[in-house]
């Protein structure tokens, strides 16, 4: 009987250990995936929201990346898609966008998701138009005849998943860094 109380003990421990064990990778393997699946909406999703702000982009395409309620708010698309756009005078041809991950953080069984990230454009491709030339030299010479730099920022990003799929649902601007 002695015997088979030890076996039954050794085996329910190793049981457990087992069942612990695969509990934690389930999790790692939910975390990565989620991880993996938030790195690809923020760079992909910013990078539409650049093209949308320089080239004129169609902004139909970013609810695909961003709850609807922050793109009525986003003060980068509003100031982009306004007249008031310091890139409406330019041909854009092209851009260079970054994301750098600082840090991301998922529980496999929650719906929100935080990240924290730098956006920046370090290279804008681009002439002024043909008819703003002439204005362009006289307000500020040849520096004017280059699209203007874009901002070097720091976000705190908040993402929720709805229906199975991520979205951006905000954008908190941390600090300007340049």
């Amino acid at each position: 009987m002695r015997i088979l109380k030890r076996l039954l003990n050794f085996i329910a421990s190793r049981l457990f250990m087992l069942t612990v064990i695969c509990a934690l990778l389930i999790i790692a393997f939910y975390l990565a995936m989620n991880t993996a699946n938030i790195w690809v909406l923020i760079s992909d999703g910013l990078d539409a929201r650049a093209g949308v702000v320089l080239m004129g982009n169609d902004a139909s395409e970013l609810s695909g990346y961003f709850r609807q309620e922050f793109l009525s708010q986003d003060p980068v698309l509003q100031v982009g898609l306004s007249d008031t756009s310091p890139y409406r005078d330019y041909e854009i041809r092209g851009y260079d966008h970054r994301i750098r991950m600082i840090s991301v953080w998922s529980w496999p069984w929650e719906d929100v998701a935080r990240a924290e990230i730098v956006e920046s454009i370090p290279a804008i491709d681009g002439t002024i138009r043909s008819s703003r030339r002439e204005a362009a030299l006289a307000e500020g010479g040849e520096e004017r005849l280059s699209p203007p730099a874009w901002s070097t920022a720091r976000y705190r990003v908040t993402l929720v998943r709805s229906a199975g799929r991520w979205k951006i649902s905000n954008l908190q601007l941390i600090e300007q860094m340049d």
